[in-house]
C-alpha cells in the first residue's frame, strides 16, 4: 500500500518565498499557473492586477459581504467594492447581475454575472 504524504510547505515561483500550507485548511495555499508552477495567493493577486491593467479584462467573482458587494479574485487577495449593481433578467439563465467598480488602474470597470448559481463575473475596462 502506498502512503501519500501531504506537503507542508511550497516555494512560490514569483516571490521565491517558502510558504506554509495550513494543515487544517481545505485549500492548498497556492495556485498553479499554465506552466505548472506554484504561486502563493498574494502573488496570484498581483498577477491578476497586472492582467487587468495590461489586458483590460478578467474573470472575477461576485460576492456579497456584510458591508456590500465586491468582485474578487478566487483566493480573495484582490478585491474591488462594487459602486453600482443592477439585477436584470436573462433569456436562458433567468437572472443577470451587472456591476460597476473602479479597477486597479483607477478607471471604470463593468462586470456581468449570468445566472443565480454562479459567482463568475466577466469584467472589462470601460472604454472612454
Amino acid at each position: 500500500m502506498t502512503t501519500v504524504t501531504k506537503e507542508s510547505t511550497f516555494v512560490c515561483s514569483d516571490c521565491g518565498k517558502e510558504k506554509d500550507i495550513p494543515e487544517d485548511s481545505i485549500t492548498t495555499g497556492y495556485g498553479i499557473d499554465n506552466e505548472g508552477k506554484k504561486v502563493c495567493f498574494a502573488c496570484c493577486g498581483l498577477r491578476d492586477r497586472k492582467t487587468m491593467v495590461d489586458e483590460g479584462r478578467i474573470a472575477l467573482y461576485l460576492t456579497k459581504k456584510p458591508d456590500g458587494w465586491f468582485v474578487t479574485n478566487w483566493p480573495g487577495t484582490l478585491s474591488f467594492r462594487v459602486t453600482s449593481h443592477r439585477i436584470g433578467s436573462h433569456n436562458i439563465a433567468g437572472t443577470r447581475d451587472d456591476v460597476w467598480f473602479t479597477g486597479p488602474d483607477d478607471k471604470p470597470w463593468w462586470g456581468v454575472c449570468i445566472g443565480s448559481n454562479t459567482q463568475i463575473t466577466r469584467c472589462r475596462r470601460i472604454k472612454g
